[in-house]
């Protein structure tokens, strides 16, 4: 298939993110390796740019940051620093895109941007669940109220995020000036339900720290 060719059916899938499968498919090529030097022809071509390993974005129409911290690492939702800044709780942005996550602790590096991905124990991750169907890119989630959808990523409510922040904050994973909080936007009924889930000592300590 022809560069320009490509570039209109990338353009026509109604994705910013794309896997080599979904390149295979799009594009119709029969193996991994021919899609990988069409990527890699579109790469030189300034056309896709690499994200991670077998996952490529569009140049022209970019994903955002979020829906990229979303998609290289799942399950993952943003959280901490980048969602209290994204509801102006904190003021102060970070220079990471932070996400929280039931896997593993992971740090990636995407076009000089640092992608953080902090690990909570899946009894307090919820019942968040996220996939990629094969034939669509898609968020298919099962959201409590601790989360909410906006465009094309998943992000911790206001309530959720704070609590996130805290909670690492009290175990000494993160670092939290409670001065430098608007509480505002922070539903307090809501905040308390999902604080009461929570029965680590020295998150409840830390709670009383917090006046709403």
């Amino acid at each position: 298939m022809k560069k320009i060719e490509a570039i209109q059916v990338l353009q026509k899938s109604n994705k910013k993110i794309f896997t080599l499968p979904d390149l295979r498919k799009l594009l119709n090529i029969e193996n991994d390796n021919t899609a990988y030097k069409q990527a890699e022809g579109l790469i030189k071509s300034n056309i896709l740019k690499r994200a991670i390993k077998g996952v490529y974005y569009l140049v022209m129409d970019s994903p955002s940051d979020f829906e990229l911290a979303n998609f290289i690492y799942q399950p993952s939702y943003i959280s901490l620093e980048s969602a209290l800044n994204y509801y102006g709780i904190l003021i102060q942005s970070s220079q990471q895109i932070t996400s929280i996550t039931s896997k593993s602790a992971k740090n990636i590096e995407v076009d000089n941007k640092e992608f953080t991905y902090a690990h909570l124990d899946q009894k307090y991750f919820s019942n968040y669940k996220q996939s990629l169907s094969k034939d669509k890119q898609s968020l298919k989630s099962s959201l409590r109220s601790d989360y909410k959808k906006v465009d094309s990523f998943i992000i911790a409510t206001p309530e959720k995020a704070l609590i996130d922040t805290m909670f690492f904050t009290s175990i000494g994973r993160s670092h939290l000036n409670l001065d430098e909080l608007i509480l505002d936007s922070i539903n307090k009924t809501k905040f308390q339900e999902i604080a009461s889930k929570i029965s680590n000592r020295a998150f409840k300590n830390y709670l009383k720290l917090v006046k709403l």
